[in-house]
């Protein structure tokens, strides 16, 4: 088998130069531009008229573009999928007249002096081919060539003219809804990071200092906004509230839910500000907005910096680790627990005590972390959880950076598919 030299075809390298241009277009109008510069050349016209009918009443319709081969659209001409308002619409003449048919027409032997609605604009053009361009089967858009000769054009190449401008429109509308995807996910991507930061405007600005404890906290947010929350609340007899909670889902919805708990939460003025009683009062609140679909889970804890002894509840949330001495083992913090929060009317855990030693660190956790995948989508699990916990002295700043180096080692990823917060208090002993 051999090669067929086609080196000596006129027409290849010109084609093949439209074809890379229009593969490299990034915007709709480049496509037609590019048409404009280099189609001509092969088969050559002396004016073109891009029309549009889309969405206008019938009989009326704009032109969109109006293109002069070997040059691009005029300095200031519209943009016709930004402009569209900008651009006038006209009725009746030559034009008009096309549109009438929806279907390929040859015209020669043209006389278009003194035209109705465009006036001597086509004057000097004597045979035109007319391709209507069809968008979901409907001729919603023309092109329409010109020559200055009165028989400019022939029958044979009419259906070639057709099939290229509705090629050139198809690859047209395909570059326009992808700049409507990429312009609405800019647009997303903007609102979701404004709401990412009015949602860690709630957090607090600072750990709170507590004599007796030793608090380090940390929240890595994934690439949408989501529903992590942790907060502290100095409690009326001198002990401090913290607080982790998980709002189900991402996006929007589970940051407006986080700050819905917020709300809760700074306006409740008790008078039981036990655990327990914080949790039937968020609960009752947030299943009475009728949140469907959204719950969330959550830990509170009253911890007393002068004994030690940690009164808790958990509305369906990860257990705590408590690390036991700087050298000591992990376990989890079980009990108290109930469903999430917003599920039913009334929330059906219990509150549980723990006294932490001299020494002893409390951990809590979103799913965030012991749900993060490795490259072959195996989850950190609370196993290599506690592993880091045990590998550090409990300090809190050691908690914190233990956990993110062996997530780091896990994932292999700066990225996360969920937020992950940590919460690590250590008792210093009364």
């Amino acid at each position: 088998m051999s090669a067929v030299d086609v080196s000596g075809v006129a027409e290849l390298p010109i084609l093949t130069e439209l074809l890379r241009e229009v593969s490299r277009a990034t915007r709709p109008h480049d496509v037609p531009a590019a048409f404009a510069r280099h189609f001509w050349k092969v088969r050559p016209y002396d004016y073109l008229l891009s029309v549009s009918v889309r969405g206008l009443p019938r009989g009326q319709y704009k032109i969109t573009r109006r293109i002069v081969p070997a040059s691009r659209q005029p300095p200031g001409a519209p943009d016709p999928w930004r402009e569209w308002d900008t651009i006038p619409s006209h009725t009746g003449g030559f034009v008009g007249r096309v549109l009438e048919r929806p279907e390929p027409q040859l015209f020669q032997r043209l006389d278009l002096r003194g035209d109705e609605a465009l006036g001597d604009e086509l004057s000097e053009m004597g045979s035109c081919v007319a391709s209507p361009v069809f968008d979901n089967g409907e001729p919603l858009n023309w092109t329409i060539l010109f020559r200055r000769t009165p028989e400019g054009f022939t029958r044979e190449s009419l259906a070639e003219y057709v099939l290229v401008a509705n090629m050139v429109g198809a690859t047209t509308r395909t570059l326009l809804h992808a700049s409507r995807v990429n312009e609405l996910n800019a647009a997303l991507t903007r609102q979701l990071e404004e709401v990412a930061r009015v949602q860690q405007s709630l957090l607090p600005k600072r750990v709170p200092s507590v004599p007796g404890l030793l608090i380090a906290t940390s929240y890595l947010t994934s690439d949408e906004a989501g529903g992590d929350y942790y907060d502290f609340f100095k409690l009326a007899d001198g002990r401090l509230g913290v607080l982790i909670a998980d709002v189900a889902g991402h996006g929007a919805a589970a940051a407006t839910v986080m700050a819905m708990l917020h709300a809760i939460l700074h306006g409740y003025e008790g008078p039981d500000f036990s655990p327990v009683a914080v949790m039937r009062y968020a609960n009752r609140r947030l299943h009475a907005a009728a949140l469907e679909g959204s719950f969330v889970t959550a830990f509170f804890a009253a911890v007393d910096p002068a004994t030690g002894e940690v009164r808790f509840s958990r509305a369906g949330h990860n257990p705590p680790r408590h690390k036991h001495g700087p050298e000591g083992h992990v376990t989890p913090l079980e009990g108290g627990g109930g469903l999430p929060l917003g599920l039913a009317p009334d929330f059906d855990g219990e509150e549980d005590s723990v006294r932490l030693e001299r020494d002893d660190t409390l951990i809590l956790y979103t799913d965030g972390i012991t749900e993060a995948f490795g490259p072959n989508r195996e989850m950190f699990g609370v196993e290599r959880l506690d592993a880091a916990l045990e590998r550090c002295s409990g300090n809190p700043e050691c908690v914190v950076e233990s956990v993110h180096t062996a997530l780091y080692e896990h994932t292999r990823a700066r990225t996360r598919e969920d937020d992950q917060t940590l919460v690590a208090l250590r008792y210093l002993g009364g």
